[in-house]
């Protein structure tokens, strides 16, 4: 009867010996080098809100319980913010980074997808629909302001619930980080509706 309980949760989309990886989660990945390739198999919440996951790039010091220096506070907040002394950062000095996202729906999860990306800001955000195995394009992410709520949009996509997708984002440009700044990936429940 064990055994066939285990082969049976085997048969399901999801399962109790799922290997995939639980949103929410965060992985350091240095994204300001060309050529980085980060990948996984995850699998989408279960979300009474709704059935959005936000997919972030993190950028800032991760320094833990330490405090940081007044100079570093400073960075931060231009990296969060795009201000420095409350001047907007020039265009000359901005940065982007480049990055290459691809979205793949494994096993019985629907490949009827809506994604949002663009800005972090939600006006300036556009949708796209996407019908298909792989779902494939450029985000370009500022490394000054666009901070929204502790990470930097890279999107919004509309996923079914408890279902099995890989992602890969790949690096297709160098970005000079401040020193001791770096940054991560992350995926996280949205709640709400864009």
């Amino acid at each position: 009867m064990k055994r066939l309980w285990i082969v049976l949760m085997g048969l399901l989309p999801f399962g109790l010996y799922a290997k995939e990886m639980k949103v929410p989660f965060s992985i350091p990945v240095d994204f300001s080098k060309k050529g980085t390739v980060y990948e996984t198999d995850f699998q989408a919440p279960w979300n009474i809100l709704g059935s959005e996951v936000r997919f972030e790039l993190a950028i800032g010091y991760f320094l833990g319980y330490t405090k940081l220096t007044e100079e570093q506070g400073l960075t931060e907040y231009a990296i969060d913010k795009g201000m420095k002394n409350n001047i907007p950062i020039p265009k000359e000095e901005q940065q982007s980074f480049k990055l290459k996202v691809t979205l793949t729906p494994l096993g019985w999860a629907s490949n009827d997808v809506t994604i949002w990306s663009g800005a972090s800001w939600f006006p300036e955000m556009t949708k796209k629909e996407y019908q298909g195995e792989k779902i494939e394009f450029v985000a370009i992410v500022p490394l000054y302001g666009g901070d929204y709520d502790g990470g930097k949009n890279i999107m919004i996509a509309d996923l079914q619930r408890l279902r099995n997708y890989h992602i890969q984002i790949e690096s297709l440009e160098n970005v000079e980080l401040p020193i001791g700044v770096k940054t991560a990936f992350r995926i996280r429940k949205h709640s709400r509706k864009v």
